[in-house]
């Protein structure tokens, strides 16, 4: 069933390594929304060195979060921005329940109420796979990430001239410090929105069109 009287409007949780940018692109071609990676967008503000991006530039850079209001103010001109015949899907945030709280209000006066909820479930053993083995190809062309098992994509950034580096987050013991830091972050949030009836636990394990069709099953069996 297609969802027949607006574009959803979803907020998608999903620990490191289950593929939240994947699905984020894979979701857009099924609904007419707007994907907002909060993270992208800063560092895109950064780059181009907007009046936003000069803003939070310091703060990041001291390791610091950007302030909630300044955060807040930023996501409601990205989200005005939207036609209204277009939803959104929102990843990077919230991260606090005070931040879940402003969300809800600031939805309420722009009469863009939440679809669903989607939190991505993912062991930690998949975890540690999907990111230990993963390895950025740098060289010749443009940088792509492989998996180092993954013979066909090793062996095609090695005949280009390709250097195989692994990230240092990818480390299996920092892997499991993030997984569990982002336990403990999201829990909370996930109780916040429970009691609204419209959070999903998505299995991401499989392949990545596997996983939108849970998605998809998930937020229109809601309409």
């Amino acid at each position: 069933m297609q969802l027949k009287d607006r574009p959803p409007h979803l907020i998608l949780f999903g620990p490191p390594g289950a593929g939240k940018s994947t699905q984020a692109a894979l979701l857009v071609n099924r609904w007419p929304m707007v994907a907002i990676s909060t993270g992208k967008r800063l560092r895109e503000e950064i780059a181009a060195n907007t009046e936003l991006g000069r803003q939070v530039r310091d703060v990041l850079a001291n390791g610091r979060l950007v302030p909630d209001e300044l955060m807040i103010a930023t996501l409601r001109t990205w989200l005005e921005d939207i036609p209204p015949d277009k939803g959104f899907l929102l990843d990077g945030f919230p991260r606090t329940v005070d931040q879940a709280r402003a969300l809800n209000k600031m939805l309420e006066e722009l009469k863009r109420p939440l679809t669903a909820i989607i939190k991505l479930n993912l062991t930690v053993s998949e975890a540690v796979y999907r990111l230990g083995g993963r390895r950025i190809c740098y060289g010749d062309g443009a940088e792509e990430i492989i998996h180092i098992n993954d013979e066909d994509a090793v062996k095609r950034c090695l005949d280009r001239g390709g250097l195989l580096v692994q990230r240092p987050d990818d480390l299996p013991n920092v892997i499991v410090r993030r997984l569990s830091v982002y336990e403990e972050e999201t829990e909370p949030l996930i109780e916040f929105y429970r009691s609204s009836g419209i959070v999903h636990t998505i299995d991401a394990s499989g392949s990545p069109e596997e996983v939108a069709n849970r998605i998809i099953e998930a937020v229109e069996g809601d309409q």
